[in-house]
């Protein structure tokens, strides 16, 4: 299913209930937003944020935090859990093998995974386009067209806030221009040169008539050729048949 053009930011659900976010650290790219968050008692960095929403009101929710574990989460509107709860479960994309482990219940409303290494994490999450979370109540694949410039964004957050690389610049990539080759000109096909041939004639035999003289043929050409159309000239193109 298709995200809409809109996402929301879980710090009340999904993410512990002290995390406050830290201004004009928002960023968006596609379908996705995310931003840093920090604990509210200390003021230390907690986590970057991604998420998306989806159409009928499910929303997968990522956190990349400061000892370097990514959580996956997602909600779906018809599903409720019981705080701490866990579950067996699956977590795959249409391609590679799927990353099987226990997934805990973080709220009602929100269940998922916590992974272990963030680089690895984000590669694995960035090699498909239909993600499953399976085991947790939710059997549906999500459409996570992006989220690969999405969570590059989200780890360049977590580089920045976190001091591993405080000059990271958290911005959406920049698409490369198309390089439209140069279109060859037309080559000039020069119509075939006719060359006349004096037609071999044979002596008339003895007792038949003589053969009637040709006549030139006096009705002004138009059209045929190559490269003409009907009534046309030379270079003019020839329409396309109908299919």
């Amino acid at each position: 299913m298709r995200a809409l053009a809109y996402s929301t930011l879980l710090a009340t659900f999904a993410a512990p209930a002290l995390a406050e976010q830290i201004r004009g650290t928002d960023f968006e790219t596609g379908y996705w937003t995310g931003a840093a968050y920090t604990e509210d008692a200390t003021g230390k960095f907690l986590y970057c944020d991604v998420s998306v929403s989806y159409t009928n009101g499910e929303t997968l929710w990522l956190g990349l935090y400061r000892n370097d574990t990514l959580a996956v989460l997602l909600t779906h509107p018809e599903v409720r859990y019981r705080t701490g709860e866990t579950f067996d479960a699956w977590l795959m994309l249409e391609t590679g093998l799927p990353i099987h482990q226990d997934a805990e219940a973080w709220d009602e409303s929100y269940a998922g995974m916590t992974l272990s290494g963030i680089d690895g994490s984000i590669d694995f999450l960035s090699a498909g386009q239909w993600l499953r979370l399976l085991g947790i109540g939710i059997d549906e694949a999500y459409d996570v067209t992006g989220i690969g410039d999405a969570l590059a964004m989200a780890r360049a957050c977590h580089a920045k806030h976190s001091g591993t690389n405080p000059f990271a610049t958290v911005a959406p990539p920049v698409a490369e221009p198309e390089v439209t080759p140069e279109a060859e000109p037309p080559v000039e096909v020069e119509p075939p040169v006719e060359v006349a041939t004096e037609p071999t004639v044979e002596p008339p035999k003895l007792g038949t008539p003589p053969p009637m003289p040709k006549v030139p043929d006096l009705k002004p050409k138009t059209g045929g050729g190559l490269g003409t159309r009907p009534g046309g000239t030379l270079g003019t193109p020839a329409p396309k048949p109908a299919p």
